[in-house]
């Protein structure tokens, strides 16, 4: 009875220990993003939309930070190609169009606005895993321009975000 008992313990460690929770596995209604080591969330009226774009397609995804605020964030990604599975990326040529916008309420609504500026070293990155007819998920990144002489840290780097919201 003691050997069972030992090897049942060995194995509901060895199963904790190996279960890593995937950074993938969020709600629906979800986005969220390091900006420089603080973690935030923007899942209030999360959603994405598709975009009517002429001759092409495009989709916002887009999600604010509490009840009643104008702080949100929103991703953008308009093609001449159907919006599928696959990586987008911030480019010169804005072929495919790849946006991220991070608006911040401070006393009044907007204030200070962060914007994809063509970053060379941090582009903006949208990784889209799975895309449906009633959702999209996936992952982004990148480093968004300040106004100058706001206060404000001039750049501001977007890490490890993921979302998952419907259409």
């Amino acid at each position: 009875m003691k050997n069972v008992f030992i090897v049942a313990m060995i194995f509901t460690l060895t199963l904790s220990i190996s279960c890593k929770k995937d950074p993938m596995d969020i709600p629906i209604g979800t986005i969220k993003t390091n900006i420089g080591s603080a973690e935030n969330t923007f899942s209030i009226s999360a959603k994405a939309t598709r975009l009517n774009v002429t001759n092409g397609h495009g989709i916002q995804i887009e999600g604010y930070y509490r009840p009643g605020s104008t702080t949100n964030l929103v991703l953008t990604i308009v093609s001449p190609n159907p919006i599928t599975a696959n990586t987008y990326t911030e480019n010169p040529g804005s072929n495919p169009l790849v946006t991220m916008t991070h608006c911040i309420e401070v006393i009044s609504p907007c204030v200070l606005q962060t914007t994809a500026y063509g970053s060379v070293s941090n582009p903006v990155s949208v990784t889209i895993t799975e895309i449906t007819g009633t959702y999209v998920r996936g992952t982004f990144k990148g480093e968004l321009q300040s106004p100058s002489g706001n206060g404000f840290p001039a750049n501001e780097v977007y890490s490890n975000g993921v979302f998952y919201v419907s259409f």
